[in-house]
């Protein structure tokens, strides 16, 4: 079960929790089925009681797939079990036809999503109604923050090995196209046309111009890459320092905030004149 952002005590006995490197970028918000998340005062928060990991809508939980800093974590030492799971979500939607045979992440591809009633709780209407006058928000507005650096290598291009590239060769008999691989170019090599089967011996200059092509080609690349890396390292450490000064500028306020409060209400119960209360000069005199 999820529970909100907090300390260890505030957790309890969860299996996924939404920790404090929460962005507040609210990418999770609308892909919940149970309408469990919402904004809380700095980050997201989710609703223990709604939240069903997702079983019997995906086999994958929505919150953790679609969050870009990785703040939805799992809880090893705290797990709920399918049947748990499952009984929660055929709870919040009486209307929805789970089957036996339901979407959860317990037998990720198995099942089969629901097949009747909205995945969503129905919206309030004066909440659908102010939904329907705003204008959807556009994708480029939401910032979802850096992504974690260890998906860069995932997401660039997979280069080949240098031997792997296949090298276009025109048949200077036939003026047919065929390709060689890349570790065929070396001088004295003969390559023959599929075409014709002509033959055509590789001189130093061709092997010479291939392999210095190649290789600029992949100094650039590994270049690029190297500073690419080096970029997104600094910005993602710069970011993260920039949330701590945030977070300890606003812990210096509120406490000096507090602070005020207390000399406000010491000031207040220390003028107070109260009934009965003495005065000064007047312990011998008259009142």
């Amino acid at each position: 079960m999820n529970l909100r952002a907090g300390s260890e005590e505030d957790f309890g006995a969860v299996a996924t929790m939404i920790t404090n490197d929460c962005i507040n970028c609210g990418a999770c918000e609308p892909e919940c089925p149970n309408n469990a998340i919402s904004q809380g005062e700095n980050l997201y928060v989710i609703d223990p009681l709604l939240c069903t990991e997702c079983v019997g809508f995906h086999d994958y939980e929505a919150c953790a797939a679609v969050c870009p800093v990785d703040c939805c974590v799992t809880d090893p030492n705290n797990i709920e079990t399918e049947e748990a799971l499952i009984a929660r979500a055929r709870a919040l939607h009486p209307e929805v036809n789970f089957g036996e045979q339901f979407e959860s992440r317990f037998r990720k591809g198995a099942g089969k999503p629901a097949t009747s009633g909205a995945a969503k709780k129905p919206e309030p209407a004066a909440a659908a109604a102010a939904r329907s006058e705003a204008p959807p928000a556009a994708a480029a507005d939401r910032q979802p923050g850096p992504a974690p650096e260890e998906d860069l290598q995932a997401l660039l291009a997979k280069l080949p090995e240098v031997d792997e590239w296949q090298i276009p060769v025109r048949c200077f008999r036939c003026g047919q196209s065929y390709e060689v691989p890349a570790e065929r170019f070396m001088i004295g090599n003969v390559l023959f046309c599929p075409h014709c089967f002509k033959s055509m011996v590789v001189k130093d200059s061709l092997s010479f111009q291939i392999r210095t092509t190649l290789k600029q080609a992949y100094e650039k690349w590994q270049k690029a890459r190297a500073e690419l890396e080096a970029k997104r390292a600094r910005e993602l450490k710069e970011f993260y320092e920039k949330r701590a000064r945030e977070l300890e500028a606003f812990i210096d306020s509120e406490r000096r905030s507090i602070e005020q409060v207390k000399d406000q209400l010491r000031a207040i119960t220390e003028t107070y004149d109260a009934p009965g209360r003495i005065k000064k000069g007047n312990l011998l005199g008259w009142g």
